[in-house]
């Protein structure tokens, strides 16, 4: 089995476990972890193409969001039901891992190296999302305003 599979299989997993650790409905469950899978690929896909963990992860949590919130409104749940096993998938555990032992270590140079890219990938998960989600609010409240404008005429 292609390395590829095996870590978008993973993703899924893991996205599923934290769904059920959070106690996330058995009827939401399977979309959920699909939302895991999805974050993973796109970002497997990105990655191959640019070659750069900040816009990797950027493009990946930003689907997440956008992803949670059309789950949460076709759903009528909140949209962290569907979010957070969605981004699970794109946390830097190894990453951070390699960072902190290499601190303790006293390797700086190696500390740098991860704590990089670490910082690239923490920074692009949380640009993903806010951009994404300002955006998301920003169209959501136009349609809105739009809809009430039509409305009073």
């Amino acid at each position: 089995m292609s390395q590829d599979v095996i870590q978008v299989i993973s993703a899924f997993a893991g996205a599923a476990g934290f769904a059920l650790v959070f106690n996330i409905r058995i009827k939401h469950l399977l979309l959920a972890s699909v939302g895991g899978l999805l974050s993973w690929v796109i970002y497997l896909l990105v990655q191959t193409s640019v070659e750069n963990y900040f816009i990797s992860c950027f493009v990946s949590s930003a689907f997440c969001a956008i992803y949670a919130e059309v789950m949460a409104r076709i759903y009528k749940t909140p949209a962290t039901v569907f979010f957070i096993p969605a981004v699970v998938a794109l946390i830097p555990g190894g990453s951070l891992y390699y960072t902190m032992s290499y601190l303790i270590q006293g390797n700086s140079e190696l500390f740098g190296q991860y704590g990089r890219t670490t910082g690239l990938y923490a920074m692009g998960i949380a640009c993903g999302i806010s951009l994404a989600w300002a955006l998301w609010y920003m169209i959501q409240k136009m349609i809105t305003d739009i809809a009430k404008k039509i409305k009073e005429k």
